[in-house]
């Protein structure tokens, strides 16, 4: 009874609690951040993203830029105010009055975000490069004090194409975190991305260099104690032989011989295990170099890229407020960029060839289908 009573007693004093700190009028927060003080909704009670958002918004320093990681919905949920129909109608059947549906929310603080010109950019991201979130997921940048000419903008990129595909979990390369930095640095500029592309090349080498020696001194470390073993086997091993080699007496050879075999069966065994260090070794050295020349081809992808308007809208484009309001400040990326993926072009002559080849494999199956069936007693006719 004694825990009955304890278990009333919480649920009374969360309840008295909730009553406190929620409101009508939303969280009463002390420091003003969600709803009470602000130019902002309420973060609404089911979603945590915005009261997230809003939280580092109001942690950001009045030149500070923050990239936050959500999941997409963010960017369209939530409805603006509408008009419905009451479902009153007069006598020749049309509607007699509507009433009005207040805005959703999420909508409010999405809508009063971009009013104040705090959303910078949004990058959509692939699927699953979260561990554990399969959602998908987008990067809202948000920056307090924005340049004159990027203040009635939003820069829109759209990532989801580029990543490798791993079993657990999606990956983004070094060459794909690349793209990401030219289009968000130049924001819609063709004639920055010679400069940038340089840039961020160089920047990015450098850090694959980093992760290289970084890898390579690792396995290094992890080995050493073989390594070690190793020497010592070899210098054991080789006293050993020269004692075979200046014994006085055949039971000394023999003895001497027994123990140089046990030695090098050892230094062997060992032996293996430096030569795995070796290949993970070179297999680093091969990633790195293999990350080194897909940047620098990305670099010039990128730079073709910025010189065709058209194929640019396929990855990012710079839109103004204009658009996003008569979008109803729905931020979803595909609404803004050509994300349409093209059918491959099927060579016809390939095609016919296929399918008569399939159609040869599907007859030999049957006709090996209808002798096993045969052989077993089954009279099968056509």
């Amino acid at each position: 009874m004694a825990e009955a009573g304890q278990q009333t007693d919480d649920k009374t004093k969360k309840a008295r609690l909730k009553k406190e700190i929620f409101g009508k009028e939303g969280y009463k927060d002390p420091f003003g951040r969600f709803g009470r003080g602000t130019g902002f909704q309420a973060p609404p009670a089911g979603y945590g993203d915005y009261a997230f958002i809003l939280h580092i918004l109001a942690s950001l320093s009045d030149d500070g830029r923050a990239g936050i990681v959500c999941p997409q919905g963010v960017l369209f949920r939530g409805q603006p105010e509408i008009e419905e129909e009451t479902g009153d109608f007069d006598a020749r059947g049309n509607p007699t009055s509507v009433r009005r549906r207040k805005a959703d929310d999420e909508h409010v603080i999405r809508r009063a975000l971009l009013e104040s010109r705090l959303i910078d950019a949004v990058v959509s991201l692939p699927l699953n490069v979260f561990y554990g979130a399969g959602v998908p997921a987008c990067l809202l940048i948000l920056r307090k004090q924005r340049p004159v000419e990027r203040r009635d903008r939003v820069l829109l990129i759209y990532a989801a194409r580029h990543y490798r595909e791993l079993s657990a979990q999606n990956e983004l390369r070094p060459r794909d975190v690349m793209r990401m930095l030219v289009h968000y640095h130049a924001y819609g500029d063709a004639s920055k991305a010679p400069s940038l592309v340089a840039e961020h090349s160089r920047r990015i080498h450098r850090e694959i260099d980093r992760r290289e020696a970084d890898e390579v001194g690792r396995l290094e470390a992890e080995y050493q104690p073989q390594a070690d073993r190793l020497a010592a086997l070899g210098a054991a091993l080789q006293k050993a032989r020269e004692k075979q080699r200046t014994a006085a007496t055949k039971r000394d050879k023999t003895k001497a011989a027994s123990a140089a075999t046990k030695l090098l069966k050892q230094r062997d065994k060992v032996a293996s295990k430096i030569a795995e260090r070796d290949e993970r070794i070179a297999e680093a050295r091969r990633s790195a170099e293999d990350d080194r020349a897909d940047v620098s081809a990305v670099g010039e992808e990128l730079v073709a890229l910025y010189s065709d308007p058209d194929e640019l809208l396929k990855h990012a484009r710079v839109v103004d407020m204009d658009e996003v309001e008569e979008n109803e400040f729905n931020l979803n990326v595909p609404r803004y960029v050509d994300t349409f993926e093209p059918e491959p072009r099927m060579d016809v002559d390939e095609a016919l060839t296929a399918l008569v080849d399939a159609e040869k494999k599907s007859e030999d199956a049957e006709a090996t289908l209808l002798g096993l069936l045969q052989d077993v007693g089954y009279a099968v006719g056509k």
